[in-house]
């Protein structure tokens, strides 16, 4: 039941401070708790389809198809934040002076709700996904009751809300002419944080440069598997380990709203400015492959090898095979990846280049006996 607790409420709690942004940013206008509902509802659906299957979204486009579907939806979610961030800029004061009498602002704020509706949906399914793999597998792999089962789950997904709850709380707090130039300040440090973890899921498949591994190491002050580093990763896009393309992605998003925010009123300028600049972007960049390739694999909830010597200094694939009956998720925070494998499913993890070292990884979801080394030499 403890794990259970943790894991739900450790999953849980990324898409409920999103959840509870997104509700304090949507303050004043009509029926946005049918939105908000629906896309959280739409979020757990999706989570349930990724869950059932992830063998074949995995296996998908040469084996990256599962980081080419979070790239995407990473992507739709910053550009609707963006979308958000440009119409909040025109009608915020508006609203904040208007507050009791928004009048004609309910069909205008619809539109922003059905951007923020969707943002909550990807939040939830992003986040849902491991938790519906994780709970199934201890339900197929272990003695453990469901009644126990569910008890955990459901005090750890309670957990979240609360926290969501407080998170909403304190923004309202805050003075409403003041709020929405708040929240829209946290809506654009969501949307940068997004946009630098699609490029640092791109780059973890070898489909974006790095422009460097690790630019700084703060993991000794804030971990990224920590309460705190998770729910930081969750708001801002946090990362102990950045690669310099993943602090470009997040700098020039963050950049470009502010820059929407300030000159831009219209909703559909912001989203054609968007989508120009990242496409302009990414044309510009070149794609840089690995070669050599190396093998572990899941067995009895262990790795086989658990060490294993790879080249220093040059790029290489790690295929992982999991052979049993469970899903399981290939995790490092050393090496800054994470990937899920569905039983009997074989993915690929592109890594390097490593510095001369060694550099460990583990399951996610068998932590205590999935343990392993990569020893760059």
């Amino acid at each position: 039941m403890f794990v259970s607790l943790i894991l739900a409420f450790r999953e849980a709690m990324e898409a409920g401070l999103i959840v509870g942004i997104v509700l304090a940013a949507s303050v004043g206008v009509p029926r946005r708790g049918r939105w908000i509902a629906a896309g959280i509802a739409a979020g757990i659906a999706g989570a349930c389809l990724i869950a059932a299957f992830a063998g074949v979204l995995s296996n998908a486009f040469e084996g990256v198809g599962q980081e080419a579907f979070t790239a995407l939806i990473l992507a739709l979610a910053v550009v609707m934040l963006t979308w958000h961030v440009a119409w909040m800029s025109h009608h915020g004061r508006q609203m904040a002076a208007e507050f009791r009498q928004i009048g004609q602002q309910v069909q205008r704020g619809q539109k922003s709700l059905a951007a923020l509706g969707a943002v909550v949906a990807i939040a939830v399914m992003r986040e849902g996904a491991e938790v519906v793999l994780f709970l199934y597998g201890i339900v197929v792999g272990s003695h453990t009751g469901v009644v126990s089962l569910a008890i955990g789950g459901v005090a750890g997904l309670l957990l979240a809300c609360s926290l969501s709850w407080l998170m909403y709380r304190g923004l309202l707090a805050i003075p409403v002419h003041r709020l929405f130039t708040v929240t829209n300040g946290l809506i654009a440090l969501l949307a940068a944080g997004m946009a630098g973890q699609a490029a640092a899921v791109l780059h973890s498949v070898d489909l974006l440069p790095g422009w460097g591994e690790q630019v700084w190491d703060t993991s000794f002050i804030l971990d990224d598997g920590s309460i705190a580093g998770k729910a930081l990763h969750a708001l801002i896009g946090y990362s102990a380990r950045p690669s310099g393309i993943q602090l470009a992605a997040w700098a020039g998003t963050l950049a470009l709203l502010t820059i929407l925010s300030r000159v831009i009123g219209r909703p559909k300028r912001a989203r054609m400015a968007t989508v120009a600049a990242a496409c302009v972007f990414l044309a510009g960049l070149p794609q840089a492959r690995a070669d050599d390739t190396f093998q572990v694999e899941f067995r009895n909830h262990r790795f086989v090898p658990d060490r294993l010597t790879v080249p220093a200094n040059q790029k290489f694939r790690l295929t992982v095979k999991n052979s049993d009956d469970t899903a399981d998720e290939f995790e490092s925070t050393a090496m800054n990846r994470e990937k899920l494998v569905a039983p009997g499913q074989t993915v690929t993890v592109f890594l390097g280049p490593l510095d001369p070292g060694e550099y460990k990884f583990f399951g996610d979801f068998h932590h205590d006996t999935a343990q392993g080394v990569l020893i760059a030499k």
